[in-house]
C-alpha cells in the first residue's frame, strides 16, 4: 500500500506542474491537440481555462502530497481511506472520459487514459485486498 500511495502521490504531484504548463497556450495545444490527440476542439487559454488549471493543479498538489505524507504518518486507517478516495476519484475520471467520448469532444488519445486509470484502479483494489498494509 505504501508503494501505491507514494506512486500515485508523486504521479499527481508532478502532473499538477505539467497542468500549469498549459498556461502557455502553444504548449497546451501541442500536448492536448497534436501530440496526445486528447481533445478534438482546439485548446484555447481563456479566463475559465486559467481558473480551471489553477483549481485542478491546486487539488492535485494537495492530494498528491497527502498520499505521499500518509506513508510517513503510518496510520493504516488513513492510508485505507486515501486508497478508497483515489479509487473514487479515478472512477469519476473514467465516467467523465466516457461522457466526453459520447459528446464527441474528446479525440482518439482519450483511450490511453482508460488504460492508465484501469492500472491505478486495479493496483488500488489489490492494495485494499491485501491483509498486510
Amino acid at each position: 500500500m505504501n508503494i501505491f500511495l507514494l506512486s500515485i502521490g508523486w504521479w499527481n504531484f508532478a502532473g499538477s506542474f505539467m497542468m500549469l504548463g498549459f498556461l502557455y497556450e502553444p504548449f497546451g495545444q501541442n500536448v492536448l491537440n497534436r501530440s496526445t490527440k486528447l481533445f478534438n476542439e482546439k485548446f484555447v487559454l481563456s479566463y475559465w481555462t486559467k481558473l480551471w488549471l489553477f483549481w485542478a493543479s491546486g487539488l492535485n498538489i494537495f492530494f498528491g502530497l497527502i498520499n505521499i505524507m500518509a506513508v510517513k504518518w503510518g496510520h493504516v486507517e488513513l492510508k485505507t481511506f486515501l486508497v478508497w478516495s483515489d479509487l473514487v476519484a479515478y472512477s469519476l475520471f473514467t465516467t467523465l472520459a466516457i461522457w466526453g467520448l459520447k459528446t464527441k469532444k474528446l479525440g482518439s488519445g482519450v483511450y490511453s487514459v482508460f488504460v492508465i486509470f484501469a492500472g491505478w484502479m486495479a493496483w488500488g483494489i489489490y492494495c485494499l485486498s491485501c491483509s498486510n498494509f
